[in-house]
Parts: C-alpha cells; structure tokens; sequence
C-alpha cells in the first residue's frame, strides 16, 4: 500500500485532489486492495470527470507476464474472479492485460468489472474470456459483434459488468492509422462505419465532434455497449489516446500549449469541460524512490480524454490517468 499511497499523494498535491479526485480517496485505497492478485504492482489508471461535481473510479490492470500460471488466486485480492485470474494467467501472448475497474464513485465496490485487454484479433479467445466470467451470452454476442466490424478494426478489449444487467457487455475497437485518416478527411464514412456496427443515433454534431477527435494527432478508440444481439447500444464512447497512433513515429504527450491543450479547449467550448483540464500537466511525474538497498520508478500521466453520448445526446467528458511502478 506505500507505494500506491505514494502515487496518489503526488498525483494529489497542490490542491488537485479536491479539484480532481474528490473524497473517494480511502473507497479507492480498499479497491487497490482488493486488487492486489500477485506480487506484481498493477497498472493504475484513474478516470476523473472534467466537469460537474469531481469523483475518482479506478481501473487495476495485471499484466500477463506478471502472473503466476500455477498460482494460487485468492478471491478477496482479485476482485473475487480467481477463475478468471487463472484462465488469463496460462494465455501467453494472445493476451496482454486483465482490468478489474472499480465504481469508487458509486460508494459501491462490491463487484468490480472486468476486462480483457488483447494482442491478438483472435475471436475465440475473447469468447473464451467472456464463457470463463460467467457471460455465457456474452459471448454468442461478442461473436456477433466482431462480425460487424467495419474495415480495418480491431477489437482490442472486452469487459462485462456484474452489477448492470443491460447492457452487459463492452467493447473497444481501435480503427488502423489509415482508416483514422479516411474518418479525418470524411465524416461520411464514419457514419457509415458507425451504423454498420448498428450505432443508429448518429447526427453532423455528433459526426463533426467525433472527427474532430480524428483528426488529431492522437490514437482514436471507439467503446460501445453490445446488445444481446450483437448491435452497438445506445451508449457510444470515443476516445483520443495522448501518443501517436500506432505505425507514427512521433511521440505526442499531454501538453497544456500543444496539441493536447488545443483539443481539450475545444471540449470546454462544447461545454463538456470546465477548467480543471489544465491541473492534469500537473499530475504527471517520474519519480525514483528508494526503499533500503533497492529502489524504484513511480510515474504518471494524463492518457486519454473521453467523450460518451447516449440516445445521441453528449452525456459527460473524462479523463484518465495512467500511474504504476518500474
């Protein structure tokens, strides 16, 4: 717990917990708890809404090759899914992570979700997934779903979520560099992607603020809430990842004067931000602490920005931040 504790209080300094995180501080301390399943630091990653009232959720991602695939997974440290810790632990390289996200600002974390981050396009893997969390129907969905999915996209994640009963089921897709590029250059296509994957709720705004998001020099993702049948719901999640798509040399960070700060002021003129924004360049650090005869790399930084519309409508924007330990 030091270390984590660490984290957040630097994260926190100067104000930014009230501003950015709220009073969720110790729910979430007890979630990072609960998801301890080996001796490995999980990937931290904090969401924050950027306007409204500030609340703190919290995402603990193990990494494949930090488990054990003959351990022993105990259910109070691995969100209660030890059966879902050992299937992912004996994956290899087919997988890459397995999130357990937590609604810290539900004051309810009793059944966190879970999530399967992907290397591979590999349907029956994603099924396996979704069969060994007990999604049984999630899985003839998520079959369905992939389908669906227009040219050039690859579902990296999927997730369900115990404690909603619909929609169960979420999936991530990340378009190629170059579709990003076509969705840059014509709105229409976009649409036409969008209601292949049966997202219907679709008007200019929503298509000139989603291309807004394409056309900057961040990966885009695409999150939707599958139905029972396989179509995306009514929830459309898009996000910009603050580095360069995949296949792009250039490195881009979160950068309040650049192209970061130039894109979340157009969120503030859409109404879906407030200032706050700008105290994110100030969360992030790298710093070494050292522990008697060894030491480590604490870091942070803001990672993505996220736009949700429901039924059409914008619904909020948020932000996430990655922390760990190296």
């Amino acid at each position: 717990m030091v270390l984590y504790n660490v984290i957040y209080a630097l994260a926190a300094l100067n104000g930014r917990e009230a501003a950015l995180f709220g009073d969720c501080a110790s729910l979430a301390r007890e979630a990072f708890r609960r998801s301890l399943a080996g001796d490995y630091f999980p990937e931290l990653w904090f969401e924050l809404p950027l306007a409204g009232e500030p609340w703190l959720d919290l995402h603990a991602l193990a990494a494949v090759e930090d488990l054990n695939p003959d351990a022993t997974f105990d259910p109070d440290t691995c969100g209660g899914v030890p059966e879902v810790f050992r299937w992912f632990a004996n994956q290899g390289s087919r997988v890459r992570q397995l999130a357990l996200s937590w609604d810290v600002s539900s004051g309810d974390i009793e059944l966190p979700a879970v999530q399967l981050l992907r290397r591979t396009s590999d349907t029956q893997t994603a099924c396996d997934f979704l069969e060994v969390a007990g999604a049984h129907e999630a899985a003839f969905a998520y079959r369905l779903f992939e389908e669906r999915l227009p040219q050039d996209w690859f579902a990296c994640y999927s997730g369900v979520f115990p404690e909603r009963k619909e929609p169960f089921l979420r999936v991530e897709c990340i378009p190629a560099y170059e579709r990003q590029q076509a969705y840059a250059n014509d709105a229409g296509l976009l649409a036409e992607d969008f209601l292949i994957v049966g997202y219907d709720a679709i008007d200019d705004v929503t298509l000139s603020r989603c291309q807004t998001l394409a056309v900057a020099p961040f990966q885009l993702e695409f999150q939707f809430d599958v139905t029972p049948e396989g179509k995306a719901g009514a929830t459309l999640g898009v996000s910009d990842r603050f580095a360069a798509p995949a296949g792009q040399s250039d490195y881009k960070s979160f950068d309040v004067d650049g192209e970061a700060g130039e894109l979340m002021r157009q969120v503030v003129e859409w109404g879906l931000a407030d200032e706050r924004w700008r105290l994110l360049a100030d969360t992030a650090f790298a710093q070494r602490l050292k522990l008697g005869q060894e030491s480590c790399m604490l870091y942070c930084y803001p990672a993505f920005l996220k736009l949700r519309w429901r039924n059409g409508l914008p619904l909020d924007a948020k932000a996430y931040l990655i922390a760990g330990v190296q």
